[in-house]
């Protein structure tokens, strides 16, 4: 249904400005690999500052890493065909499950911070060094598991929008240190702090950052109303449109959304 409403309010807002809809997976197309047809994890890897990263390691199906660590497709959504390995049998187990298909994959460090935060912001279509929108999400889970792998299809996991309890200086200290990761346009950032105060003065660990179809996780908060949530889908697509409409008219299209879709369910078919 939320995704329904995001793309009806996508198309209409381009329309209203008289732009293409499917301009809006070019916001982001110079960070697409081309040679891979993915937008890479490990391209992504490369444009985090070292204090914020985590190690990264493709996997050639020999190396063994460090446990625990979390074995992941080299891209991915929504958390499918992710891995938690913390013993050689877990590693073993995971290699052999994805022995079938064409997916590259990689080792990612296991973030040890206590508490996990997605970051959704829109940059602004005039001045790119300020954001148009930012929502700051918790994501908690209730395994009590040292480790977990969060996502939308895990019962565990949920969403609490907490983008209040930040004020508008703070959430302005938070854009200074994201804003810098990367130029998107747009993108959900996850992080694992230990605090809110740590967040805040940069002690944290990157985990992941989408910028296929980021979507802003404030509205998975079962908390919110409605007619919040719609307020929000209207104005994070009338901004998206605003950028769409400023993409330089010389800029080279790739053909992105469907090399996409079909890495998507190579790797849901684990």
């Amino acid at each position: 249904m939320v995704r329904m409403v995001l793309i009806f309010w996508c198309i209409a807002s381009c329309l209203r400005r008289r732009v293409s809809p499917q301009l809006f997976f070019q916001l982001n197309s110079e960070y697409f690999n081309t040679g891979k047809n993915i937008f890479s994890k490990l391209d992504m890897d490369r444009v985090i500052p070292d204090r914020w990263r985590l190690r990264q390691i493709e996997d050639d199906g020999h190396v063994v890493p460090e446990m625990p660590v979390f074995l992941k497709p080299e891209w991915g959504q929504n958390s499918h065909g992710i891995y938690l390995i913390q013993t050689a049998r877990d590693l073993e187990t995971a290699r052999r499950k994805r022995r079938v298909k064409k997916t590259s994959y990689l080792f990612q460090e296991a973030a040890r911070e206590k508490r996990e935060f997605e970051i959704f912001y829109i940059r602004s279509a005039t001045d790119n060094s300020r954001f148009a929108m930012l929502s700051i999400t918790e994501v908690k889970n209730s395994s009590h598991a040292d480790l977990y792998i969060n996502g939308v299809h895990n019962t565990d996991s949920s969403y609490h929008d907490i983008t209040d309890d930040f004020s508008a200086e703070e959430q302005q200290r938070l854009w200074s240190m994201l804003k810098g990761v990367g130029r998107f346009r747009i993108a959900r950032v996850g992080v694992r702090a230990n605090s809110i105060s740590e967040l805040l003065s940069g002690i944290f660990h990157i985990i992941e950052i989408n910028i296929f179809l980021p979507l802003p996780l404030f509205l998975l908060d079962k908390e919110i109303s409605w007619a919040r949530k719609h307020q929000f889908i209207r104005k994070s697509m009338t901004i998206a449109a605003d950028l769409i409409a400023h993409l330089p008219t010389r800029k080279k299209r790739r053909a992105i959304f469907f090399r996409q879709l079909i890495a998507h369910y190579r790797v849901k078919g684990y």
